[in-house]
C-alpha cells in the first residue's frame, strides 16, 4: 500500500525543480565520457583485450531559489547516449549500445560511432569479428524525468531520477549494464569536495589566497558506486580501497568582471586497486563575480598501472547558449 503522504511529497520536489511558466532559465548542459582499455595475458597465456568508452549529454534549465540554492531541471538529450565495449576477455566481439529522444537516429549514430572506432584504436578493431547492436527506447516518468538541486554552498544534491533505457526488443535483455543515466546523477557527487578555503557560499565575494590546499580527497566510495553502475563484472570482482588521502593544488586562473575562475590539481600516484592508481585529478569551476552564478563546474580523473593501461573519466556541467552546437 502506498504511503498517502509520498506523492504529495514527491510532487512538492519536483514542483521546486519546474520553471514557472515564462520564466526559463539559463540553459546547462551535463555530460561525461569515459575511456579505458587494457592490453595483457592471463597467466602468461590467454589473451587479455578490453575496451570501454561511454558517454552521455544531458540539456537542463536552471531556476535560482531565494536562499541561492540553484534547482536544475531536464530539456533534452542534446545527442544519444551510448557505451562501446568488446565483450569477453579477448576482444573478439564489439558491443554497441544506443539510447536518445530520436529513434530513427540510433542506427546511423550506432555507425558512426563504429567507423570511429575502427579507425581510432585499429589494434581493438582487428579482432572484433562480431559487432553488436543495442537499440534503446528512452522511457521517461513524472513531470521531471531527470534534476538535481546545486546549494549556495555548491553541494549537490536532492537528484530525481525518472529516465531509463529500454532495449528495443524487450522484454529480451542484452545481457550488458547500461546505467548511463543514474551514473550521471552519482558522478556529480565527485564535485561536493570544497574548491574554496572558508566558506564556499562567499567564494565569488570574499578574497582568496594566490594559492591553497583543498580538503583530504578519499574517493574510494565514490569510485566503488561508479564501478557498481559501469559494470556487472566490475561490482563482484572489484573493491577499490584508496591507500592514503590526497589534497588539490588550487589557484586563481581568472578573477574580472564576468568571471571567476578557480583550478585545482593533483598528482597522487595512489593505489586503489591491484596495481592500478589515482595518477591524475584536475578540478575547474567558473563563477559569475556579480551573484556567483555557476558558469561551470568539471572534473577529470585519470587512472592507471605502471604499463599504462586504465583510462580517464571527465564530468563536466557549464551553462551553454540555448542553441550551442551539439557536438
Amino acid at each position: 500500500m502506498r504511503c498517502p503522504l509520498l506523492v504529495p511529497a514527491v510532487l512538492l520536489l519536483q514542483a521546486l525543480f519546474l520553471p514557472a511558466a515564462g520564466a526559463a532559465g539559463p540553459t546547462y548542459r551535463l555530460e561525461y565520457q569515459i575511456h579505458g582499455s587494457a592490453v595483457s595475458r592471463i597467466l602468461l597465456l590467454f589473451p587479455l583485450r578490453i575496451f570501454y568508452e561511454a558517454s552521455v549529454a544531458v540539456d537542463l534549465t536552471a531556476s535560482r531559489q531565494a536562499d541561492g540554492t540553484s534547482c536544475f531541471s531536464y530539456v533534452a538529450l542534446p545527442r544519444p547516449a551510448y557505451i562501446l565495449r568488446t565483450l569477453g576477455f579477448g576482444g573478439k566481439a564489439l558491443a554497441i549500445l544506443t539510447v536518445g529522444e530520436d529513434e530513427g537516429s540510433l542506427e546511423p549514430f550506432a555507425g558512426m560511432l563504429l567507423a570511429q572506432w575502427q579507425k581510432q584504436v585499429p589494434e581493438f578493431a582487428a579482432r572484433a569479428r562480431t559487432i553488436k547492436k543495442f537499440p534503446h527506447r528512452l522511457l521517461t516518468t513524472g513531470p521531471l524525468p531527470f534534476g538535481f538541486a546545486r546549494d549556495a554552498a555548491g553541494r549537490y544534491r536532492d537528484f530525481v531520477l525518472g529516465m531509463e533505457p529500454r532495449y528495443r526488443h524487450y522484454p529480451a535483455q542484452t545481457g550488458v549494464y547500461f546505467n548511463v543515466f543514474p551514473l550521471l546523477a552519482d558522478l556529480l557527487k565527485l564535485l561536493n569536495h570544497p574548491f574554496v578555503p572558508g566558506d564556499p557560499r562567499h567564494a565569488h565575494s570574499a578574497p582568496l589566497p594566490v594559492e591553497w590546499r583543498g580538503e583530504a580527497m578519499d574517493l574510494s566510495a565514490d569510485l566503488n558506486r561508479a564501478a557498481g553502475l559501469l559494470e556487472k563484472a566490475v561490482k563482484s570482482l572489484v573493491t577499490v580501497e584508496q591507500k592514503f588521502p590526497f589534497r588539490l593544488r588550487f589557484r586563481v586562473t581568472a578573477n574580472h568582471a564576468e568571471e571567476l575562475e578557480i583550478c585545482g590539481e593533483g598528482f597522487p600516484d595512489v593505489p586503489i586497486w591491484k596495481g592500478f592508481m589515482i595518477r591524475e585529478v584536475f578540478r575547474r569551476v567558473r563563477l559569475r563575480p556579480a551573484d556567483g552564478e555557476l558558469l561551470a563546474d568539471e572534473i577529470w580523473m585519470g587512472i592507471r598501472n605502471q604499463k599504462g593501461q586504465g583510462g580517464s573519466g571527465r564530468l563536466s556541467l557549464r551553462r551553454i547558449e540555448a542553441k550551442e552546437d551539439e557536438r
